[in-house]
């Protein structure tokens, strides 16, 4: 089994997993809405790269307010146009990225940036779809709970406080608790290239020191101050940004370590 997150339409990492290591774990964020270092993604193709510009600044400061005024303007011309070329974008990126897993036995929870709903729609046989569930695999009982963080940018894949801390509540008896956001630890949710807080899970948190799972795998902060952290006896590790780094972590790895 081996693990990965934060794909933002990056094949070329895809091209590069091994298939012979037991089922593929993706923790969430598989398509690119904006990549924060070029650009590029589908805002900048609907949007144009001076509007996308503008959204990376307002970002990278926290303005959201400046950031939530902006995306009014930009939908105000036909925003029922700008919707389907969205979605069409949207669709078209996890069609690639499923194509270059076709081999793969995956395993999936969605990060903030997904769309459940078109996931299931495209995805093949071969996808797995295990959010809210505990699977034992080799002995060891992992419990999967995906969904961002809420924000002010209100992402398509984020989801309340509450209502991820009814999903962990289901996930109690477990070893391994993998999800996409980090547990809301200061190490783990700054950003060292935009010196900023992101975001983090405070039911997370709680769940750990309540539940003490051996291991929490998550990812959603790209590069991150920390990258493995102790709560308690449990090992806190983000799998890492695979679109940037095409990294991936083994649970023989881990279990070995």
């Amino acid at each position: 089994m081996i693990f990965i997150s934060d794909i933002h339409h990056g094949l070329s990492g895809l091209k590069e997993l091994p298939i012979d290591k037991g089922p593929l774990v993706i923790l969430g964020d598989l398509i690119n809405w904006i990549d924060y270092r070029d650009g590029s993604g589908i805002a900048r193709d609907v949007f144009g790269d001076k509007n996308v510009d503008k959204l990376i600044t307002y970002r990278k400061n926290h303005d959201f307010s400046s950031r939530k005024d902006l995306w009014k303007d930009l939908f105000a011309d036909d925003p029922e146009n700008k919707q389907v070329q969205i979605e069409e974008a949207v669709e078209l990126q996890y069609e690639d990225v499923f194509r270059e897993l076709g081999n793969h036995e995956v395993w999936i929870i969605p990060g903030n940036v997904d769309s459940i709903s078109i996931m299931k729609k495209i995805a093949g046989d071969n996808i797995e779809f295990v959010d809210g569930k505990i699977i034992e695999y080799e002995g060891i009982k992992f419990g999967f709970a995906g969904g961002g963080v809420p924000t002010p940018i209100n992402a398509r894949g984020e989801l309340s406080e509450q209502e991820f801390n009814q999903k962990l509540n289901s996930l109690s008896e477990v070893d391994i608790i993998c999800t996409h956001a980090p547990p809301l630890v200061d190490e783990l949710v700054t950003d060292v290239i935009t010196d900023k807080i992101e975001q983090g899970w405070t039911s997370l948190l709680q769940f750990i020191e309540k539940n003490k799972p051996i291991f929490c795998l998550f990812g959603d902060v790209h590069q991150a101050k920390a990258t493995r952290w102790l709560i308690g006896e449990t090992k806190c590790i983000n799998v890492g940004y695979n679109r940037a780094t095409k990294k991936y972590l083994d649970l023989k790895d881990l279990t070995n370590g």
